[in-house]
């Protein structure tokens, strides 16, 4: 799971920090490059998924089930407004500058939305059990370990922010992509 998540902050990171440099403040007369807008909307999208890769599932004894909930509520504190915030702030983006940038947003959207949706799912069921259920707990902590396979199994929908001059030059641009940990 910290693969996925590694690739998607160190992408982001090239993408902030390409090779042109940023003016300190464009004069008010001057009109941002276009896209740029859009692309700030974009990380902005991703500011609490990239919070994902920072998050350490604690250690638990087998047993005790109030610790393994707290872990799972810990967990799913994050991860569900992670998953979520993107695919709908994705999803709410107007036009795309260009083409490549439709594509990008598209298949981050196609790849996150069916991990989200399980995510919610299992953060569902686990918040409608007593929080002494050991089964609630223990079903959550199988769901989170399918879920973090999916994360790592999930195609590196980032990878045009790389290759891209484009889509790395407008990132260089907008304030939220400057906000995504590095």
């Amino acid at each position: 799971m910290r693969r996925s998540i590694t690739l998607f902050v160190a992408a982001l990171v090239l993408a902030g920090c390409g090779a042109a440099e940023t003016p300190a403040v464009a004069p008010s007369s001057s009109a941002a490059p276009a896209g740029t807008e859009w692309m700030d909307g974009f990380c902005g999208s991703l500011i609490d998924f990239a919070k994902i890769g920072d998050f350490k599932l604690p250690d638990v004894e087998q047993g005790d089930v109030a610790k393994a909930r707290n872990a799972m509520d810990e967990a799913f504190a994050v991860f569900a407004p992670g998953f979520d915030n993107a695919v709908k702030g994705l999803s709410a983006l107007g036009q795309a500058p260009n083409a490549e940038a439709e594509t990008m947003r598209k298949d981050i959207v196609a790849a996150l939305t069916p991990i989200r949706d399980r995510i919610v799912a299992a953060k569902t069921e686990l918040d409608a059990a007593p929080k002494d259920d050991k089964r609630a707990a223990a079903e959550a902590g199988l769901a989170f370990q399918r879920i973090g396979k999916d994360i790592n199994d999930m195609p590196d929908p980032f990878q045009q922010l790389e290759t891209n001059a484009s889509l790395k030059a407008l990132a260089a641009q907008a304030p939220n992509c400057k906000k995504l940990p590095s």
